[in-house]
């Protein structure tokens, strides 16, 4: 057989076995949907402080099994002893933050069953997922005080910035790493696309996200001047704006066994790039 035949048996085999001869290697997705701080200021997980958040990702399906995953995210952190209704001594501690958060994330995804957006009698169509890996995010806690926005990692709450100690813990990173991991359900719309829902979680390697973690400091390690006022004094405790004052040195601020965490939930869609497998013609 000349080469031409060859060539010509290739793609009537090919297009005579199309749904068998589609690799679904490359997936681009974006999503939107909402993003939950878990810490100091919302102990239980209560969506009363759910704010957006949306990103992209890139996945590599290694088979109809398992994928591997990059993405960039963004949220909005945001909370507020004051909605912390179960729990007056929250309240009273009047404490808030909010802050941008930027992340970046490396995964493995296990597919429940084979899937594939070509389903036939061994693939597919539809199937649950869950997914681990590792994240790099960034955070930058910040308070609106007398309508002012102020960074709190630079006016160090619970003394870091101490004027009187030369060698001390200068504050805390704005960078982490976590713990990635959740699941959801995808589901192929046609050949090319496909919506899932996905629910995750990042156990971080921070406390600081809402700059609150462990005691009350003494008066003389808080210095930050805003023109003349020391707002440190100000910000690091806020109870005399709704009752007696409860920030005296020593006093538990903050938990710092407990890591802060956030918690992502969203609608993806996603489009898949087919890569036509043929046999080798020589």
């Amino acid at each position: 057989m000349n080469k031409i035949a060859k060539i010509f048996v290739v793609l009537l085999f090919c297009l005579a076995n199309t749904s068998h001869s589609y690799a679904q290697e490359k997936e681009f997705g974006v999503w939107a949907g909402t993003v939950v701080y878990l810490g100091d200021l919302n102990p239980n997980v209560s969506f009363k402080n759910a704010r957006q958040a949306f990103g992209t990702f890139f996945r590599y399906n290694l088979n109809n099994r398992m994928a591997l995953r990059a993405g960039i995210n963004y949220g909005f952190l945001q909370a507020k002893d004051a909605n912390a209704v179960r729990y007056p001594y929250l309240q009273h501690r009047n404490l808030s933050f909010k802050s941008q958060l930027f992340e970046g994330m490396l995964a493995y995804e296990i597919n429940f069953f084979p899937y594939s957006n070509v389903p036939n009698s061994k693939e597919r169509n539809w199937t649950p997922y869950v997914f681990g890996g590792a994240s790099l995010f960034y955070y930058s806690p910040s308070v609106r005080y007398d309508g002012t926005n102020f960074k709190l990692e630079a006016i160090g709450t619970e003394g870091q910035k101490d004027p009187n100690v030369i060698k001390k813990e200068r504050g805390y990173q704005s960078y982490s790493f976590a713990i990635a991991y959740g699941g959801g359900i995808k589901y192929a719309l046609n050949q090319n696309w496909a919506i899932n829902v996905e629910v995750s979680s990042r156990a971080t390697f921070t406390d600081f996200i809402d700059d609150v973690s462990g005691k009350y400091p003494a008066a003389d390690e808080l210095y930050y001047l805003y023109g003349d006022v020391n707002i440190a004094e100000l910000l690091s405790d806020r109870s005399t704006e709704v009752g007696p004052k409860i920030g005296y040195e020593g006093k538990q601020r903050g938990t710092s066994k407990d890591k802060d965490r956030f918690m992502f939930l969203g609608v993806t869609l996603t489009y898949t790039i087919h890569d036509l497998k043929c046999p080798k013609v020589f």
